[in-house]
């Protein structure tokens, strides 16, 4: 595949995948997702990789979410297949699953914004070291973006249930201490301090032995998902396409047009067959 949205580099046993949108803060379209989840795939494939680093480019953002502007509500790659992950709610994420199914270790390098989409990302890898002028939050609710099921409910097993639930009912934006503080990430750093740091991340996983490191992840993934089921609400509930709903396409337009949501297109609550009192 060639690459347009992403760069993809190895060197000296480390895989570098660098989201290359720097002129929408690196927001993430469906071919962004299909170049990284060819880039992981090829990563994961490869014995001589010991690490996978993802990142964004320029020193605005790791990553914006989903790119409101370009492929609602159905976005496709170039052949017209889809490329939304249903594991993480039908939403357009980077890598999606395939993050937690390569078997290398994988850091998110970020530094800037890491919002909505990105976020889940950079929370679903082993590790996210952060520069101190990062900033993270959620956006799905506000937006009208489709996040559900297992890539909502993991952040639960980072930051404890009513932390998770702020972060995603709210949709605030928390400073890189603040993370920090919650158990979001594992590292603040001066940004011109960040690469350097990551390196000494991927040096230290390099000592260690591949195979106990897999065998360790896949233990920590397969609990997760004990307790956090993969198939997303919106499969099992909603019928349709909520992207394709009245309420998804209102919310985005009042994102991109800088507005007020008309709140009467919202959906009404689906029924999950709670009958009477």
């Amino acid at each position: 595949m060639a690459y347009v949205d992403i760069i993809y580099e190895k060197e000296d046993g480390v895989a570098w995948i660098t989201v290359n949108r720097p002129q929408v803060y690196n927001a993430i379209r469906a071919r962004t997702s299909a170049e990284m989840d060819d880039a992981l795939l090829d990563a994961g494939r490869d014995n001589s990789i010991r690490v996978v680093v993802i990142s964004g480019a320029g020193p605005n953002a790791f990553g914006a979410g989903q790119d409101q502007s370009f492929d609602n509500p159905d976005p496709r790659d170039e052949v017209g297949h889809t490329v939304r992950d249903p594991s993480f709610g039908g939403q357009v994420v980077p890598g999606g699953s395939l993050i937690r199914r390569i078997p290398q270790p994988v850091i998110a390098m970020v530094d800037g914004f890491c919002i909505g989409a990105s976020h889940i990302m950079a929370y679903n890898c082993d590790f996210t070291i952060a520069s101190d002028r990062s900033i993270f939050g959620q956006a799905g609710p506000r937006v009208g973006s489709p996040a559900a099921g297992h890539g909502v409910a993991y952040l639960a097993s980072l930051v404890g249930q009513k932390k998770a639930r702020e972060i995603w009912y709210l949709t605030r934006q928390y400073s890189a201490q603040e993370a920090l503080q919650m158990g979001l990430i594992n590292a603040v750093v001066p940004a011109d301090q960040l690469k350097a740091e990551v390196k000494k991340w991927c040096e230290e996983i390099k000592r260690n032995s591949p195979i106990i490191i897999q065998m360790e992840k896949i233990g920590f993934n397969e609990y997760g998902d004990l307790i956090h089921p993969e198939a997303s609400p919106f499969q099992r509930y909603l019928e349709g396409s909520y992207s394709a709903s009245e309420e998804s396409v209102e919310r985005r337009r009042a994102f991109l047009e800088r507005r007020p949501v008309d709140q009467s297109k919202n959906l009404p609550y689906a029924d999950t067959g709670l009958g009477g009192a």
